[in-house]
């Protein structure tokens, strides 16, 4: 990957940490203040809210794929204005219709505060797409991480004035909307009126992509959707904080991916796949640099670190497990189909996804139903097996198989095992309590990182690379 990008990808990445850390700081304090049930009935709320934001998604998606490939960028921010504006309005008026229905799943009144949540989001995926598609997505990771901690403080401070999940809906969506407000600033592109022909072209990629976002959300929200009809709202808000803690353990990928996705875009115009297939190659190199050490740390220490936001989530160790090899699975599968979209090929992508859909959201069904939340964690599983099954199977077809970089995994493996010998070393002397948890993932981390610079040359040449000099 060249410096620059790879700079780009490490700004964002560090952006994303802000965000996960903020994220655990919000629930650590929700689940502390509140208990796990009215967690569980805000999660429920935010996968309503992955779901129907589908169209708005999409849209987004589109703004920065035709953005990015240089041609009349102010006239499809316009477009994108055009069409998010529709969007957003039918979206909220579907919204208000059916609040008293939308309660009810939650357990709390939340209709009002919902359709505000809509209308912030979508503005906010609106200005991503912007940014992302002047290439600035270093600076859109910054300015998500902006309103990540200002959602934070927000919540905190509504829960702290007796707002229970009302409050912390609303302060979902005024962080959303200050966010739209600092993007907006930071962007160099302002929307100019677009002609038919603008609003036609962006409509064309959005008629396709609703389907890789619907792809995304049901992945992400599905098993929560799902269990919100069959296990307690105190179950949901477990199994939330396990599956934020396995997701951030592919924020490396999800930087990458999204680095990658414009320059693969603008690349697939000059038909160069050759330079394709080399950062793609990279990316693969960085999607489970975490993830793999997170796994087996996660087998070891997975109840101590759950047992942080309080005794009642250690029953969520064993998701957490298969949350972890889901995300692993599915973060592969990811950087296949962005790059699918990045070729202009979503047509390929509408397939996979809605292939997808369906399986995904059949397994949750009978899985959930038969066996409870445990279910929903290998029906989620299964899905990311089948994304990167289809994934690989149909860029191959498309541009070339890709090439594995079986060699880099290896490192990534041996580095691993390396960080399980020094917990193994370690843990029979650890006391517990939430401190020494921390100073046990952290010192794993540092052991892990040493381990791969001595045995990856090629972690190590792009180390070097990201400090601007050459590697000793």
């Amino acid at each position: 990957m060249a410096p620059k990008l790879g700079k780009e990808a490490a700004l964002h990445f560090a952006s994303q940490a802000v965000v996960s850390l903020s994220g655990f700081f919000a629930t650590y304090a929700i689940a502390s203040v509140l208990g796990s049930a009215p967690l569980g009935r805000y999660s429920k709320a935010v996968a309503v809210l992955f779901m129907v934001i589908i169209p708005a998604a999409a849209i987004g998606a589109a703004v920065t794929k035709r953005m990015s490939e240089g041609r009349a960028p102010e006239q499809y921010f316009g477009a994108g204005v055009v069409l998010m504006g529709g969007a957003i309005a039918g979206l909220v008026a579907v919204t208000l219709l059916v609040g008293p229905h939308l309660d009810r799943y939650v357990g709390a009144p939340v209709a009002v505060e919902f359709a505000l949540l809509l209308a912030a989001a979508g503005t906010f995926r609106l200005v991503k797409g912007v940014l992302k598609g002047e290439k600035q997505v270093a600076r859109s990771g910054s300015v998500q991480g902006f309103e990540r901690i200002f959602r934070t403080v927000t919540q905190v401070a509504l829960l702290l004035l007796g707002f229970v999940v009302t409050g912390l809906v609303l302060g979902h969506a005024l962080s959303l909307f200050v966010g739209s407000l600092v993007g907006l600033f930071v962007a160099r592109s302002w929307p100019r009126m677009p002609d038919a022909h603008h609003v036609r072209h962006l409509g064309e990629f959005v008629r396709y992509s609703w389907m890789g976002k619907l792809k995304g959300r049901t992945f992400g929200w599905t098993d929560t959707i799902v269990l919100g009809f069959f296990v307690s709202s105190s179950l949901i808000g477990i199994y939330e904080v396990a599956w934020t803690l396995a997701s951030t353990l592919i924020l490396v990928s999800n930087s990458i991916e999204q680095t990658l996705f414009p320059e693969f875009s603008e690349l697939s115009v000059e038909d160069d796949y050759e330079q394709i297939h080399h950062y793609l190659n990279e990316g693969l190199v960085f999607a489970a640099v975490f993830s793999i050490p997170g796994l087996a740390g996660a087998a070891m220490v997975g109840p101590r670190v759950l047992a942080v936001y309080s005794t009642e989530f250690r029953q969520g160790a064993q998701i957490l497990l298969l949350l972890i090899l889901a995300r692993l699975f599915a973060a592969f599968g990811e950087q296949f189909i962005s790059a699918i979209n990045a070729i202009d090929r979503p047509d390929v992508a509408f397939r996979i996804s809605g292939l997808f859909i369906g399986v995904n959201v059949v397994l949750n069904v009978i899985l959930v139903w038969q066996f409870g939340w445990m279910g929903a964690a290998v029906a989620t599983l299964l899905a990311g097996v089948g994304l990167l099954v289809l994934g690989y199977a149909s860029l191959a077809r498309l541009i070339g198989r890709p090439a594995v970089p079986w060699r880099a995994f290896g490192a990534q493996s041996l580095a691993t095992l390396v960080m399980v010998g020094y917990l193994a070393a370690v843990l029979k002397y650890a006391p517990g309590g939430p401190v020494a948890t921390l100073a046990l993932v952290v010192s794993a981390s540092v052991v892990y990182t040493a381990a791969l610079f001595v045995v990856s040359e090629r972690i190590r040449t792009k180390a070097a690379s990201l400090v601007g000099r050459s590697p000793g």
